[in-house]
């Protein structure tokens, strides 16, 4: 006699599908995680290589990491104009100096020492990074990080361009390098700066919070409170806007790493704002606060600017400022 085979029952189905459902609601967090904390490992790498290329660059360049030209008459006069002030971030900006500027974008800049001033006060910051694609080191695609929703340049001559096409089509700040010489990225700074990272929340005023004033309960931000408040402040790239876990940050000595705030560097530097004389802790070195380059004395700032009185002093040399 052969023995019947013995099927599932509805409920029995039911339960198994049950506990299927479950095991993938409690995996796919993790897988998701698990795919964020790998892309956030390529985004490393990708600053990291970046760092590389500037390091080879200033070998050849008196030590200087890439600066495009500028006039540096115009630094505490007229300014240097790199600031958004259309409030764009689709990718075609309005106003001279910004990223991918649609007039100024295939015009080289010119320094005082050509003879010359045309252009060279409208800049943006990420010219310097377009430098390196211009001359072969680094590709359009390194400079996306791959948390961002940001799409690579899709410029196909690049030899007649001197500037990305916008603020979508790259991921990473840098250090102001329109300032006094002390100030701008080189070699033999101090190895705790940082010179490029994840691009700040402050590209746009709707999130320009004065640290000096404070942003938590009328009181300054410091180091102290928790990642979760610095949240806001952290870039957008790993997290989105408003709900930042942190930054990939270039050192000046080329190795980097993430940090949850960023206040990180020389005396928990804020390394998306200015230095400011009410926001720094003397007691404790406390740079963790400072202004938003919408909140700076000047409308076009630089690193140090304005810290303890006018003109650069031995702070400014010591204050990074990553923009965008």
């Amino acid at each position: 006699m052969s023995k019947r085979l013995r099927a599932f029952t509805l409920i029995e189905l039911l339960v198994v599908i049950a506990i299927i459902a479950l095991l993938i609601a409690i995996l796919l967090p993790s897988l998701s995680r698990a795919r964020e904390l790998s892309k956030r490992l390529v985004c490393s790498a990708n600053i990291k290589g970046i760092g590389t290329s500037c390091k080879i660059y200033a070998n050849d360049n008196t030590e200087r990491w890439p600066s495009p030209p500028f006039s540096a008459s115009k630094i505490d006069d007229s300014g240097i104009d790199y600031i958004n002030n259309s409030g764009d971030t689709s990718g075609l900006a309005s106003d001279p100096g910004e990223v991918g500027h649609f007039d100024e974008r295939q015009r080289e800049t010119l320094a005082d020492a050509s003879g010359a001033t045309d252009g060279s006060s409208a800049l943006s910051t990420t010219r310097a990074y377009w430098m390196l694609v211009r001359s072969g080191d680094v590709t359009v695609q390194q400079f996306i990080c791959p948390s961002s929703g940001d799409n690579p340049d899709e410029t196909e001559d690049l030899e007649l361009y001197y500037d990305f096409e916008g603020y979508r089509n790259i991921s990473y700040g840098y250090q102001v390098p329109f300032g006094p010489r002390d100030t701008r990225p080189r070699e033999g700074a101090d190895n705790r700066m940082i010179f490029a990272a994840d691009k700040g929340p402050f590209y746009v005023d709707d999130n320009a919070t004065d640290f000096a004033e404070g942003g938590v309960g009328g009181k300054p931000i410091t180091i102290d409170d928790s990642p979760k408040v610095w949240s806001k402040y952290n870039s957008f790239n790993h997290g989105g806007r408003g709900n930042g876990e942190g930054q990939n940050c270039l050192f000046a000595d080329g190795h980097a790493s993430f940090h949850r705030m960023p206040a990180i560097g020389i005396d928990n530097d804020n390394i998306y704002t200015v230095i400011d004389g009410e926001a720094w802790d003397e007691t404790t070195n406390n740079r963790s606060g400072g202004l938003t380059v919408w909140k700076a004395p000047d409308p076009y700032p630089y690193p140090g600017q304005g810290a303890f009185g006018s003109g650069a002093n031995n702070y400014a040399s010591t204050d990074t400022l990553i923009y965008p």
